[in-house]
Formats: structure tokens, sequence, C-alpha cells
């Protein structure tokens, strides 16, 4: 099995720890390229000392339907990690993001020792 689990972790007790956060209501730092948004979610607080494992959700005022890609995780390291969602309607979605205060609501499992 490749889980991680609290009991037989890889250091000792305990080493499993699962971290979670946001980038943020409104606050959301937004980098536009085509019709694609990128944001890098900082995970430096977690102290993870291996990749964790990374889920991530897309929420905010409405619109967040019309997207792909918010699943992938790109650059991941024991620190950060990108996303980039994509539109799949003929919206501008920067602006969209901004206005309906898109975030990232993200949980990272991983070893902190």
């Amino acid at each position: 099995s490749s889980g991680i689990n609290a009991e037989y972790g890889d250091g000792p007790e305990p080493c499993a720890l699962l971290c979670a956060g946001t980038t943020g209501i409104g606050t959301t730092k937004w980098i536009n390229y085509r019709e694609h948004i990128i944001v890098d979610v900082d995970m430096s607080d977690c102290g993870f000392v291996s990749l964790p494992i990374v889920s991530t959700a897309l929420t905010g005022d409405g619109v967040t339907r019309a997207t792909t890609g918010v699943s992938g995780i790109y650059g991941l390291t024991t620190k950060k990690f990108r996303i980039i969602p994509t539109r799949t309607h003929g919206y501008d979605i920067g602006k969209t993001a901004r206005e309906k205060k898109w975030r990232i609501d993200w949980q990272a499992v991983g070893h902190v020792c």
C-alpha cells in the first residue's frame, strides 16, 4: 500500500499531518495567462519533509463549474504547488475569478518527520 498511515510513519510518532488552507476569499492573486488563470499555493507552514498528497477545490460566488483543470497539481514541492484553471466557455476567466471572489481551498496529507 502507498497510503500514509500515522501509526506506521517514516519517523517517530506522530509523523503524518493533515494540513488545509485557502488562497483567500477575494484576496487570491490570480495570474492571467491566455484562457487560463494561474495561482501559486503556499503550504510552507505545514512543514512537510516529503511530497504530500494534495486535493483542491475551486470555490467562490459562482461560475466555478465552467472551468476545468482545478484538480491538476503542477510543480508540487513540500512547500508549494500551482493550479491552472481553464475556462470552458467564452468569458474572461481572470475578470470572473476576481469578481466572483474565487479561491482555491486545499488539503494536503504528508509526513512532517
